[in-house]
C-alpha cells in the first residue's frame, strides 16, 4: 500500500490496497446506497480508513457517485457528489477519493499551486476523456500541468483485459492487441498518453504496473471475482 510523493510534504496520499482487510477494514460504497443516511455512514467508514492510513487525523473527505462517466466535480466540502468519476481541489486538508477495483484510479497534484485531482479511470470514461477533462478542470482553478506529479494506480492489464470488437474499435488501434482470439485493451498505457497529450511530463508519472486480476492476495478485481469484488481507494488531500 504506497504513500505517495513522500518527498511533498504538502502532499499527503495513498492508493490503499485490500491489505486493510487483515485489520477488520474494508471500503464501502458511496455509489450504491440508496438513502442518504447511507451514503454518509460510507462517507464516514471510508474517511477514518484514509484517516488512519496517512496518520492525518483532521481530514475530511469528498468523493463521488462514480457512473462511468467523464464528468469531474470541484470538490468544495466533504461530501458525496451526485455522478461524478473525478474530483479536483485547492480546500486545504479536504481529501478527494476514488474507488476501484480492476479500473485504474489517477491521482494528480499540483505541489507548486497547491492543486489536487483524484480520478476513476475504467474505460468508458478514458474513452471519453475523463484525463484531459481532469486536467482542464485543474487548471482553471490555477493548476500547471508542467508542475504536475501523477500516479497510476494498479489496474487490469492488457493480458487480462479481453473485450469484444465493439470496445476495442474505440481505443486507437496501438493500444489494442489483436494477436488472440478476442481482442484485448491496455487501458494503463492509453491513460498515459493521454496525460501526456495534456502536458504532463512523463518524468514526473509514477505507475504501478500490477495487474488487478493477478495479485488476489493484495487487489480486488470485478473481472476475477465478481460481484463479490471489494474495492481498493486511491485518496488525496493537500496541506495549506
Amino acid at each position: 500500500m504506497p504513500v505517495i510523493w513522500t518527498d511533498n510534504p504538502e502532499i499527503h496520499a495513498a492508493f490503499i490496497s485490500r491489505e486493510i482487510e487483515k485489520m477488520g477494514s474494508r471500503f464501502m460504497s458511496v455509489t450504491n446506497q440508496k438513502e442518504s443516511a447511507d451514503h454518509l455512514k460510507a462517507l464516514d467508514n471510508n474517511r477514518k480508513i484514509a484517516s488512519d492510513y496517512l496518520k492525518q487525523p483532521t481530514i475530511e473527505l469528498c468523493m463521488g457517485k462514480q457512473v462511468h462517466s467523464a464528468r469531474i466535480a470541484y470538490a468544495r466540502k466533504p461530501g458525496v457528489i451526485d455522478n461524478t468519476d473525478g474530483l479536483v481541489t485547492d480546500k486545504p486538508w479536504l481529501a478527494i477519493g476514488v474507488l476501484v477495483a480492476d479500473c485504474a484510479a489517477v491521482l494528480i497534484a499540483d505541489p507548486v499551486n497547491k492543486i489536487i485531482a483524484a480520478v476513476h479511470a475504467g474505460w468508458r470514461g478514458s474513452i471519453e476523456g475523463i484525463i484531459p477533462e481532469a486536467i482542464l478542470q485543474m487548471e482553471k482553478i490555477g493548476a500547471e500541468p508542467d508542475l504536475m506529479h501523477v500516479y497510476i494506480s494498479p489496474c487490469i492489464s492488457r493480458q487480462s483485459f479481453e473485450v469484444g470488437n465493439e470496445v476495442a474499435a474505440q481505443f486507437p488501434e496501438r493500444f489494442v492487441d489483436r494477436s488472440c482470439e478476442k481482442p484485448h485493451v491496455d487501458l494503463r498505457g492509453f491513460i498515459l498518453q493521454e496525460l501526456i497529450k495534456a502536458g504532463v511530463s512523463l518524468e514526473t508519472v509514477i505507475q504501478d504496473d500490477k495487474c488487478t486480476t493477478k495479485h488476489p492476495d493484495l487487489l480486488h478485481s470485478f473481472r476475477r471475482d465478481g460481484e463479490e469484488s471489494g474495492r481498493m481507494m486511491a485518496v488525496v488531500a493537500i496541506s495549506d
